[in-house]
């Protein structure tokens, strides 16, 4: 009797779980018209008057652009000519210093999806795998284990910004079976809530579909390395934070004598907080800015845009008392930033010259291999 009383249970709760999946699925099948009226971002102030040129949403009609601002506007205009040239010439130009100087000076944002498109070498590996994606989506509609999870993370992602503002609008359902295919196309992998970060960052600038394979080749790739971030055995976190602790400490000794006299450099030196900047840190324009330096250098620039961070905040960091300490490094060590975005990228720029003079930008030889699906052809395999 306790037997059958037990499967009784055991099947009510499978039955429970497969109508929430159902559930989940059906909302983002019908689109905006699942959402709560009440489940949007901010309230709208008049057309375009508080939407920012990144996409932002803001809570109160915007001021006019500043001077800085509309100096940074013009010089993306004067650059677009560069930029459709290096692109339709991109086997001469992609190993190029030009193409570095430029990608730290600013892509124009109507050439953003064009530039990532290459770097990660997204046309290619989709037409090696024309049905993969949709293979994967329609699988992790049936069977996705992180179903819950992704559905709760697409809800928390870039709300401020005018695609995602809406609940099951057009760019939440697509962030959602993005991340459904990717925890079928690697369940080695598993999901992590930072991949939902990073896929909307991929679909302000790309369609649904590359914007996966973006995701794919970002964390099968040698060169950024990113999958260690959330994978089980975490060897990029650790190899990462090992040669942080031998790096920054060389380049900002007294803030780094402070985080360790109060016992706090073990914490502060985890990557992991890294990762977040890209979603709530510091603001969307810096974001994609950095966003663009790291998918051309790869995890080797992760070094060097620590030690700016620090050398940015220093002054903050050594005045700040124990109690506080840790709580400000790590939820406003990004958020203050004292330099325009130019300075900061050209700071980014010198502190990797002065990095790479040391040879001190990459981390030490690791043991971690990437998990690729074997029923996939990645570029470079």
């Amino acid at each position: 009797m306790i037997l059958s009383h037990r499967m009784v249970i055991i099947e009510d709760a499978d039955s429970l779980r497969a109508q929430e999946r159902e559930n989940i699925i059906m909302n983002y099948e019908k689109g905006h018209l699942a959402g709560l009226p009440e489940d949007t971002g901010p309230e709208p102030v008049g057309i375009y008057n508080n939407i920012d040129r990144f996409g932002i949403v803001h809570e109160r009609e915007l001021p006019p652009a500043t001077a800085r601002e509309a100096k940074q506007m013009w010089r993306e205009i004067t650059r677009k000519s560069k930029w459709m040239e290096m692109l339709r010439q991109w086997e001469t130009y992609k190993n190029s210093k030009k193409l570095i100087d430029r990608v730290y000076k600013g892509i124009p944002m109507n050439f953003r999806g064009q530039v990532w498109s290459v770097l990660l070498n997204i046309q290619e590996v989709k037409l090696k795998n024309p049905r993969t994606y949709k293979v994967m989506k329609e699988k992790g509609k049936r069977s996705s284990e992180h179903i819950h999870q992704i559905d709760l993370n697409v809800s928390e992602t870039l709300r401020t910004h005018v695609f995602f503002r809406d609940r099951y609008g057009t760019k939440q359902r697509e962030l959602f079976y993005i991340l459904l295919a990717y925890s079928e196309y690697n369940p080695e992998a598993g999901y992590c809530r930072d991949l939902s970060h990073i896929a909307a960052l991929f679909l302000l600038y790309l369609p649904e579909e590359d914007a996966f394979w973006a995701l794919v080749q970002l964390l099968a790739s040698e060169r950024q390395s990113l999958q260690g971030f959330h994978s089980p055995n975490g060897g990029t976190v650790q190899r990462l934070q090992d040669h942080q602790e031998h790096v920054v400490p060389t380049s900002q000794p007294k803030t780094m004598w402070r985080l360790d006299k109060e016992g706090l450099f073990t914490q502060s030196s985890s990557l992991g907080w890294l990762l977040q900047m890209w979603n709530d840190g510091i603001s969307l324009g810096l974001i994609l800015r950095l966003w663009d330096v790291y998918l051309l250098e790869g995890e080797q620039v992760l070094m060097p845009m620590t030690s700016i961070a620090f050398k940015v905040r220093r002054k903050r960091l050594t005045k700040t008392s124990r109690c506080g300490l840790w709580a400000r490094f790590r939820n406003q060590f990004f958020h203050t930033w004292e330099l325009d975005d130019d300075s900061v990228l050209k700071h980014l720029k010198a502190s990797m010259k002065k990095l790479t003079r040391k040879q001190g930008d990459l981390p030490p030889p690791g043991g971690l291999q990437c998990h690729v699906p074997s029923h996939v052809t990645l570029w470079g395999s």
